[in-house]
């Protein structure tokens, strides 16, 4: 008998405890449920209507100001937001802009067919004719831009970054500039071995748009002066024209697209696209451009990028 009441004490005790067990396990399966499934739950869903979603995406999520994995998720979901938003809304500018430098062209082009059609005299055709020619070649040249600029945009990721010398980057652009056509380019190196981390092509790309803009501006036989030097942190190009300088107004619109200032030449032989492709690669590589007018006349353009010591 004493040995049957022993059994039975240890079977009540081993229910005891499995109940036990049951009712922790059950406490803890709605406490994670509460802390863990249900925000993921949340947080899944809201991922996966980012793709449906029409209009600007939230850009803070549940949870986000939770200090564990949950926190860190939300928050970066929450930074993917924001920077679909930013694209969406430089995509959305970037059509409009195309949108309205495409229409200014086509436009004349269809009013000159038209007045051409209706045109008497051989002159008349002839003039009208011209204008058509000339809006083409500004579309040819304004397609051949937003190649540029479509390649620049998917190619950067992708260069093989390595220690680029600025000095002969710069030294085989200056002799190219020169050369065909007779511009005075003058280069002035402050510091040798001055070296950036980048892509010498696309780092010949930023300074070649500076230097062609620099020139085009500057009258005939005037110097174009470009140094290169360099502070603890950064290499500094600078690039001075002997041009007119530029307007107050427009010193934060130079570098946008599509946005040319040339008063002296009424038909827009440029489309605006150099200096915002120069922006956009030197950026890109951590560093900024500048635009301000040189005390003494015109205008001068400086380029800082990250050194490589």
């Amino acid at each position: 008998m004493r040995i049957l009441l022993a059994l039975y004490a240890i079977r009540l005790r081993i229910f005891e405890i499995v109940l036990g067990s049951l009712v922790a396990a059950a406490i803890l399966t709605l406490l994670a449920a509460a802390t863990i499934v249900r925000p993921l739950t949340r947080l899944r869903r809201l991922a996966s209507q980012l793709a449906e979603r029409r209009g600007a995406l939230p850009a803070v999520y549940p949870g986000a100001t939770r200090k564990d994995e949950i926190g860190d998720l939300a928050r970066a979901l929450g930074e993917l937001s924001r920077r679909t938003n930013d694209h969406v809304t430089l995509l959305q500018s970037f059509s409009a802009d195309v949108s309205h430098e495409l229409k200014n062209p086509l436009a004349s082009i269809r009013t000159a067919a038209e007045m051409m059609a209706d045109a008497d005299s051989v002159e008349e055709r002839t003039r009208f004719r011209d204008m058509m020619v000339r809006d083409v070649a500004r579309l040819e040249r304004l397609v051949s831009g937003l190649r540029d600029v479509a390649r620049v945009e998917g190619q950067i990721e992708a260069d093989v970054m390595e220690p680029i010398d600025l000095g002969s980057v710069l030294s085989e652009l200056v002799s190219a500039a020169t050369a065909p056509r007779r511009a005075r380019v003058e280069l002035i190196a402050e510091e040798t071995g001055i070296r950036v981390m980048g892509s010498r092509d696309r780092l010949a790309q930023v300074f070649e748009n500076l230097l062609a803009n620099a020139i085009s501006f500057s009258p005939p036989g005037a110097p174009t002066i470009v140094t290169i030097g360099a502070s603890p942190a950064d290499a500094v190009v600078t690039v001075d024209d002997s041009g007119p300088g530029i307007p107050d107004a427009h010193l934060d619109r130079i570098f946008a697209r599509f946005f040319s200032y040339r008063p002296q030449e009424p038909q827009r032989e440029h489309v605006g696209l150099g200096l915002a492709i120069a922006r956009q690669i030197v950026e890109s590589y951590g560093g900024t451009i500048a635009a301000r007018n040189r005390p003494g006349g015109g205008a001068s353009f400086e380029v800082r990028l990250p050194r490589v010591h």
